[in-house]
């Protein structure tokens, strides 16, 4: 099982991969969950305000009824007193419109058992009322004597179910409120949620890309140093050289290349070890790169092979001495203190811009064969 979870295990660019999708997988999966306890607490807001406004209309419709019935009874008491015709037509058009009222409330949604079930029970005794009212109007006499009025026979009805509605609309108002503040609490707590997994998303790939640009620079600092000495390799020398030569057109000077070699260096591998060999590449290039200019590449290509180029150069007769510079510091003690290191010499050669070539390559051609000339000469004059 650890084996299975080793880092090294899996590219970076995979695991990374593997982050970003399990993090959009925990994205969606949060937004279904609350994505859905949302949509049943919506929905759950939605009906009880629908409840809340059926009983507002109930309450209202109920007060209307118990109007008209006022009205009605008050058109009988005038027509009972008057005999007027006109006050019987304002009865019978009030009766009409308390029957229209008294429809609406019968069919009026109801949210609960007890309100909706007393109801009907009330129209039935507001008809009888109406009832009532109607047989008195045509014979012209007055109960009112004998029993209470008929509206107040069914006030307090009306009273007690008015109370009712409007406790249960107080009811569904509070419930309403505090699904209102779980909603807003839901969404905040999402928001943040969200917010938060977007922001450790942001600094995950933060890092990665970080990481990334550290390794790509890391990665571009090998491909152009040396490994070893931590001079400028053969590629890196190409395009710093290119790219100066391809300013001559518009800036020209002079300037040279300088191709170094250490002599003996095979018998020194061979007689004292690689190891002895890599310290001496390494104090030679310590010593070379702190001789030559600060405005001076200095490179190994490979093995005992260095160029050093100069750019710019006032002259170039000034190759010779600075090459004689650079020998005094190379030579002014030995480059290892391990026995047989101390004769340790070397070869150069040079070339300038641009009389002995216009690209790199070419100079550094010109530059290799008249090294490669002069350790001819000393090996036939017999320098060790």
């Amino acid at each position: 099982m650890t084996d299975f979870f080793d880092r090294d295990r899996w590219p970076r660019w995979l695991r990374t991969q593997a982050v970003f999708l399990s993090g959009i997988l925990f994205v969606v999966m949060l937004i279904l969950v609350f994505g859905t306890l949302a949509m049943r607490d919506g929905m759950k807001f939605y009906r009880e305000m629908q409840g809340q406004e059926d009983l507002m209309a109930c309450r209202h419709d109920l007060e209307k009824v118990f109007s008209d019935l006022l009205e009605a009874g008050g058109d009988d008491r005038t027509w009972v007193l008057t005999g007027n015709p006109d006050v019987r037509k304002a009865f019978e058009k009030t009766a009409s419109r308390l029957v229209a009222d008294l429809g609406r409330l019968l069919h009026d949604p109801t949210d609960g058992s007890l309100i909706g079930g007393r109801i009907p029970a009330l129209s039935r005794a507001i008809l009888e009322n109406l009832s009532l009212l109607q047989k008195e109007v045509p014979a012209r006499h007055y109960l009112g004597g004998q029993n209470a009025l008929p509206w107040e026979t069914v006030r307090p009805e009306i009273q007690s179910l008015d109370r009712s509605l409007a406790s249960e609309i107080s009811r569904i108002r509070l419930s309403r409120q505090r699904q209102q503040t779980r909603l807003v609490i839901m969404a905040l707590f999402f928001t943040c949620l969200i917010l938060g997994v977007l922001f450790m998303g942001y600094a995950y790939l933060f890092r990665h890309n970080k990481g990334m640009h550290l390794l790509q620079a890391e990665l571009s600092e090998l491909a152009s140093r040396d490994p070893l000495t931590g001079l400028s390799n053969r590629r890196h020398l190409l395009e710093v050289m290119e790219w100066a030569l391809g300013r001559m057109d518009r800036h020209p000077h002079a300037c040279a290349v300088i191709y170094l070699d250490l002599d003996g260096f095979k018998s020194i591998n061979d007689r004292l070890g690689h190891p002895a060999g890599d310290r001496l590449l390494v104090e030679f290039s310590l010593r070379l790169a702190a001789r030559v200019r600060k405005s001076d590449l200095v490179s190994r290509l490979g093995g005992d092979e260095f160029v050093v180029f100069c750019d710019p150069l006032q002259s170039p007769d000034e190759v010779p001495s600075l090459v004689q510079k650079i020998q005094d510091r190379i030579e002014e003690a030995p480059l290892l203190t391990d026995k047989g290191g101390e004769f340790i010499r070397i070869s150069s050669g040079w070339a300038v811009y641009p009389e002995d070539g216009k690209t790199a390559e070419e100079l550094i051609r010109v530059a290799d064969q008249r090294m490669y000339d002069a350790k001819l000469q000393g090996k036939k004059k017999g320098t060790p």
